[in-house]
């Protein structure tokens, strides 16, 4: 198990986090919660503590690293290969086509880290826009290959989720309470989902009883 500190109210605006630590088990973890749950903002806290620690990691996040992003990106380096395909291609195959570039940092990271004792792998929302498919291929030949080739580390993969697919048969992480949580069928990953936005939206509206003033004079 790896622990990490975390801020419980990031954003100053309720808790987000039922505790003030987190603990990962290496592999593949998948973090659940309805959308505004605090997945991303999770993430971005692993992250920053292992730039503290200086421990090797990869980042992506699908919001500001995929999309037009990639595109720009592309268009800069003079990928006019990905720039054109991506122009001409669905939501869905340019998450793949990034999934590509992400493959290629993957190898990067674990290549310049042959001494390294554990691997970070921080994945925000990759599936979204992708079909079942697409992410049963993902967590085989991408998730499944890097922590089987990196056997001598501690390989961590923590990526967020928003579909069932990507949390089916994996290890299912509660981002609010902070603890692994067992999601068999895609009806308990459906209550919990609920259950998730029902905690959001009482969280959000105490924020607003406890602020009303500040709010009404804004």
């Amino acid at each position: 198990m790896r622990e990490f500190k975390i801020v419980r109210d990031p954003n100053e605006c309720g808790n987000l986090y039922y505790r003030t630590k987190v603990e990962f088990q290496p592999g593949l973890t998948v973090l659940v919660g309805c959308n505004g749950c605090g997945k991303t903002s999770l993430i971005q806290q692993i992250k920053h503590r292992l730039e503290k620690e200086d421990i090797p990691y990869v980042h992506y996040d699908n919001l500001h690293d995929g999309g037009s992003n990639a595109r720009s990106k592309a268009g800069f380096y003079g990928d006019i290969s990905f720039l054109a395909t991506a122009m001409c291609s669905s939501e869905g195959e340019n998450i793949v086509m990034n999934m590509g570039n992400i493959a290629r940092e993957m190898g990067s990271l674990t290549r310049k880290n042959p001494d390294a004792k554990e691997l970070w792998f921080l994945l925000d929302a990759v599936d979204s826009g992708l079909s079942i498919d697409n992410v049963v291929d993902l967590k085989e030949y991408l998730f499944k290959t890097v922590i089987e080739h990196n056997k001598d580390k501690d390989v961590y993969l923590v990526v967020s989720a928003n579909a069932f697919e990507m949390c089916r048969g994996e290890k299912c992480f509660d981002t609010y309470l902070c603890k692994y949580v067992d999601i068999n069928s895609y009806e308990e990953y459906r209550d919990f989902i609920l259950k998730s936005r029902e905690r959001k939206e009482k969280r959000e509206e105490n924020y607003r009883k406890k602020h009303k003033k500040d709010i009404d004079l804004f």
